[in-house]
Order: C-alpha cells, then sequence, then structure tokens
C-alpha cells in the first residue's frame, strides 16, 4: 500500500492506493468531486470519467453536445428525455426533437410540433402515438389536423362511443346518425330501454336545434380541413376564437333580409366558400363577441371565410 498526492490548481487531494489499477478510477472521482464542490464545474467535467456522473456535469453547464455523446452511447430514455426537455428550454429546437424521438416522449413532440405548426410532424406523430397505443396524443393530432372522421373512428375503436356521439353532434353532424346506430347496438348488450331512448336527427330533426344550419356549415367547410395556417400567423387568428359558426351563419341569413329557418324546414340556404373577404367582415361585424360554444374547426375556431352561394336542401 501506498501514499499519493495529486496537485490541481491550489488545491491537493491526498488519497490511497491499495491497488495500481485503481489509480485512474479512485483520482479522478474524487478530484472530480472536490472541484464540483468549489463550483469548478467546467474542471470537473473534464476529470470525471464515470458517464453518469459527466452527464450532470454537462446538463448544468449546458454542454448540450458533451451531454447527447454520453445519451448516444448509453441509450437511455430518462437522459434523453432530461436532454430534450433543456434543448427546448435553450431553443435548439432540432436537437429537441431528436432528443425526445429516441426519448419515445410523445407528449413532449405534440407540444413542440403544435408549436412550431408543423403539420407533417404532427401526421407522424400521430401514426406513432396510434402504434404506441397513446390514443389522448393521437386523437390531438387528428383533431388539430382537422382529420374529424379519423377522430370518430378512433373514439369508436377505443370503445368511447358517447364521446364519440358528442363530437359528432358538435363537429361532424352528418355523422351522428352513424354513430347512433352504434351507440345503440352497445348500449343495447346493456339496457334495451336505454338504447331505445337515443334519439337519431333523421327521425327525430325537432329534437335537435340549428341542425339543418349545422349540415350547411359542416358542408362549406369540409373542403378548408386540410387548410394549415402557419404558426406565424395566430394573432391575426386569435381575435375570432369566439366567433360561433352557427351565429355567424344564421347573422348572413338575417343580413339579406331572410327569415331564420327552424328544424325540420325545408329549403335553407348552404353557405359556400368563394374566398371573398368582404363577406368575411360583414360575418364578424353582425357576430357577437361574447358568443358562447364556439365550433372548433382543424383545431382553430373559425378562421374560415364565408360566402353566400344558395342551394336548396330538403330536411332529415
Amino acid at each position: 500500500m501506498s501514499g499519493s498526492e495529486l496537485e490541481y490548481g491550489l488545491a491537493t487531494v491526498s488519497f490511497t492506493i491499495t491497488h495500481p489499477g485503481d489509480l485512474i478510477t479512485v483520482s479522478a472521482v474524487s478530484v472530480a468531486r472536490f472541484l464540483e464542490s468549489r463550483g469548478m464545474l467546467e474542471d470537473a467535467l473534464e476529470v470525471a470519467t464515470d458517464p453518469n456522473y459527466r452527464f450532470d456535469l454537462a446538463v448544468q453547464l449546458g454542454r448540450l453536445e458533451v451531454a447527447k455523446a454520453i445519451a448516444v452511447e448509453a441509450q437511455s430514455e430518462s437522459k434523453w428525455k432530461q436532454l430534450g426537455e433543456l434543448a427546448m428550454s435553450t431553443g435548439k429546437l432540432e436537437m429537441a426533437e431528436e432528443c425526445l424521438v429516441h426519448a419515445m416522449d410523445l407528449s413532449g413532440l405534440l407540444l413542440l410540433y403544435s408549436a412550431l405548426g408543423d403539420a407533417e410532424g404532427i401526421s407522424k406523430l400521430a401514426s406513432l402515438a396510434k402504434e404506441q397505443g397513446k390514443n389522448n396524443v393521437a386523437f390531438l393530432c387528428l383533431f388539430m389536423l382537422g382529420k374529424l372522421e379519423e377522430c370518430l373512428q378512433l373514439l369508436v375503436e377505443s370503445n368511447r362511443i358517447p364521446e364519440a356521439a358528442l363530437m359528432a353532434r358538435s363537429y361532424l353532424p352528418s355523422k351522428v346518425s352513424e354513430i347512433v346506430a352504434i351507440w345503440r347496438n352497445d348500449l343495447n348488450k346493456v339496457n334495451q330501454k336505454a338504447a331505445e331512448s337515443l334519439a337519431d336527427p333523421e327521425e327525430y330533426p325537432n329534437m335537435f336545434d340549428n341542425w339543418q344550419i349545422a349540415l350547411a356549415v359542416e358542408s362549406s367547410l369540409s373542403e378548408k380541413r386540410d387548410t394549415f395556417p402557419p404558426a406565424e400567423e395566430y394573432l391575426s387568428h386569435a381575435e375570432k376564437a369566439n366567433i360561433s359558426l352557427i351565429e355567424a351563419f344564421r347573422g348572413m341569413q338575417m343580413e339579406g333580409e331572410e327569415t331564420p329557418l327552424e328544424n325540420g324546414d325545408s329549403g335553407h340556404e348552404m353557405l359556400e366558400e368563394n374566398g371573398d373577404e368582404c363577406e368575411e367582415d360583414a360575418v364578424e361585424e353582425d357576430v357577437d363577441d361574447s358568443t358562447n360554444g364556439a365550433v372548433l374547426v382543424n383545431g382553430n375556431e373559425a378562421e374560415e371565410e364565408w360566402g353566400t352561394n344558395n342551394e336548396g336542401t330538403s330536411t332529415a
């Protein structure tokens, strides 16, 4: 057994060697810990040899490239996640995406892609979330992409049929009858009387407020669901957050000196897109900003433009 000393700057660290092969390991760990205790993190990182300890020091120092190199070797999910969060907080978004993918942090990726307005990334994430059984993340991705039919299908496949019916009522009224039929069949296994009490709008249109208007609005907006404005334009759409599409449609009818149509009336007018900005302005003037219950489309609220091309339709 022999003793030895190591001088580092003004500090001297003493240690005892029981086996010559322990010299490098024992001295490096001891010196690195000593330097960290003195606030000399950069020097401690240079001396440290343990990967986990070096990773912690690199994270503290914000040395992301060093931390990434260690994470690549370790292939630790926790290290990738920690590094991804740090990269995101420091604005290194490309590195953040790579780290979050390695960590399989789907919630983190959803936050990143939605903040960037990256529709392609959200689409890939939706597929990945389905494969991993993360239905909540998959649903949010599909909803933001305006893939409402796939949202309904996901809810049905997840046996969340009542939620699918409520979503159809709000966003896809044309699918309500289809979902109600599925709901009846499922509920009939438990309570036949309750299943028979479910109302189908095709059978009882008078029980659904503004039903024909809702169908008209859905039809007019279906072609706009694949349009994804960039995230940088958020402020130009934020002011429309409280607009109700149903109220906007009714306001346009009143502006044309037409009597609002009751449920079950035939010959109601359908709304069609024509890109006329003046008509969009007219809608905004007639809608009360305090309107509650706004209908979401594409994860954004009422960002579409409106036209007034009339077509006659019949009641269900």
